[in-house]
């Protein structure tokens, strides 16, 4: 009885930390998304930024919804389409840089790309290394503190330099910056 019982609070502390992941990343999605309303090809970005957004969100507030066959079939849409533009995106980078090997953050798609790969990872991990509710065996439970790390770096060291380039004068010596304040 008490192994039962102590395998229900594990389940329940593992669906409340997917929860705050997911809240994590929605936040992070919105406010990317939010950024790139300024860009001259805001209508690339918003969306490419809003949909995972939203699927962060439907995930926290349902996470049920994450077992949904449409869900499913979203998110996975969402990881091809931005696969394809990652590789169009580096490309255009490769163009860009030709031959200069500078840091690629100082170039917009080297940025734009670094925000390709977070929704990469992100998709990538939320379909196909999905949280299973009904699991509450040791590699789950490893699985559940590998992701909640993997948000941890995807999402608040990206806020964080982010947020260097609204120190002073800072944004002028960042690379990343360079672009934010015209």
């Amino acid at each position: 009885m008490l192994d039962l019982e102590m395998s229900d609070s594990k389940i329940a502390t593992s669906s409340q930390v997917w929860r705050v992941i997911n809240l994590i990343m929605a936040v992070f999605f919105t406010l990317a998304s939010y950024a790139n309303t300024n860009d001259d090809d805001w209508y690339v970005w918003v969306p490419i930024y809003t949909v995972p957004a939203l699927l962060s969100t439907s995930a926290v507030i349902k996470p049920s919804c994450t077992e949904s066959q449409s869900w499913k079939l979203v998110i996975s849409l969402d990881f091809a389409l931005c696969l394809l533009y990652g590789v169009y995106q580096m490309i255009a980078l490769c163009k860009v840089m030709a031959n200069d090997l500078k840091n690629p953050l100082i170039y917009e798609e080297g940025r734009e790309m670094v925000g390709l790969f977070i929704i990469l990872c992100w998709t990538g991990a939320t379909r196909f290394f999905l949280f299973r509710s009904n699991k509450s065996d040791r590699g789950s439970q490893q699985l559940i503190t590998a992701i909640f790390w993997m948000t941890i770096f995807l999402a608040l060291i990206p806020l964080f330099l982010w947020s260097l380039c609204f120190i002073s004068d800072w944004h002028k010596h960042f690379g990343h910056c360079n672009s934010m304040f015209k």
